[in-house]
């Protein structure tokens, strides 16, 4: 089949730019005496996960991958490390316009690379105000934030403003869950085995998703475009209980004032899920509408044949165009290819 122009729309980078950019937190990256690996950022540090010279943060090395597994085009965004929440908000304001800058120039100078903002959600007028430009003055398509701020969940009404704001300038929030001990205090069900990056992201995700359906940012904002990364986290397989919540809980049969699947529409997800049967499983209930290709590229957990996977399901060339770039060109505004 002809699969056109392939759209890969999970795609981090860490810029060597931005390295030492927020104060004592950093970040850093590089090895130690024993040539391991590391990155760090604040009092959380990541070892064996190989980002200086890799194509996470070699942009010329990020092509070249990209070629290798199929991969025309790349919406890039930062790492959920160093969305910096805890940070003084001065510090922060600082380092994702710095973070945004470069990311702009990388775009300009490559374009195959597209860029998503990183924003200062502890402050939400610094944000606003940084989403307005970095859309308006430096072409990036829209923003990437944590499933929670420190903590706080996306409910929260002290958000309304951003909401808004996505609104206006007609873009997308993409919510990609940071590791909990990076921006929270440990949490020891977590901690071992990396949970908190294997099952804690799918249920920060899951989290997100319930938090903006029932407490009403996506029926305060029907506008507002969200995409979520890791095939949705948890929320897509379970959907069914959220609606029986709604329908059998006391609370829940008078909270939505615009229908469930009207709002569950405004969601979108990765194919970034590991396995062909889910990914399957995920197309086929949610349709190739809203499937998009997400590799999670250059990352330990590189989906090495997302590509391949989506071409195994056998869909309508339609359909398959559609999840390997098309849907990804309509959330984020891109022409057509």
């Amino acid at each position: 089949m002809s699969r056109g122009t392939v759209l890969d729309v999970h795609s981090h980078i860490l810029l060597p730019g931005v390295m030492g950019a927020c104060g004592a937190a950093g970040p850093e990256m590089g090895a130690g005496p024993d040539g391991t690996p590391f990155f760090r950022s604040g009092d959380y540090v990541l070892e064996n996960v190989r980002f200086a010279g890799s194509p996470f943060s070699d942009v010329e090395l990020r092509l070249e991958r990209m070629g290798q597994l199929g991969i025309d085009e790349q919406v890039v965004s930062p790492n959920p490390l160093t969305y910096f929440y805890r940070q003084p908000a001065p510090v922060a304001v600082d380092f994702n316009r710095r973070h945004n800058d470069l990311v702009a120039e990388i775009g300009r100078s490559h374009p195959a690379l597209h860029g998503l903002a990183c924003l200062p959600l502890q402050d939400v007028d610094a944000a606003c105000a940084e989403l307005e430009r970095a859309v308006g003055q430096l072409g990036l398509l829209g923003s990437y934030i944590g499933s929670d701020v420190a903590g706080v969940p996306l409910s929260d009404r002290r958000f309304e403003p951003l909401w808004s704001e996505h609104e206006r300038l007609g873009v997308p929030v993409v919510v990609h869950p940071a590791p909990r001990s990076a921006e929270q205090p440990a949490d020891r069900m977590f901690g071992p085995w990396d949970l908190e990056i294997l099952y804690g992201f799918l249920v920060d995700e899951a989290m997100a998703v319930a938090h903006l359906l029932l407490g009403g940012v996506l029926d305060r904002h029907p506008a507002l475009a969200v995409h979520v990364p890791h095939g949705g986290g948890f929320a897509p397989y379970q959907k069914g209980r959220l609606q029986a919540g709604l329908a059998k809980r006391p609370w829940g049969r008078e909270l939505l004032r615009r229908p469930f699947a009207d709002q569950w529409a405004q969601l979108s997800f990765d194919t970034a899920v590991h396995r062909d049967d889910a990914l399957a499983f995920l197309v086929a209930t949610e349709g190739t509408d809203r499937v998009l290709l997400g590799s999670n590229f250059a990352g330990w957990d590189q989906e090495e044949r997302s590509v391949t996977m989506v071409e195994g399901l056998g869909l309508p060339p339609a359909g398959a165009a559609a999840v390997l770039g098309g849907n990804g060109r309509r959330l984020f505004g891109l022409a057509p290819a």
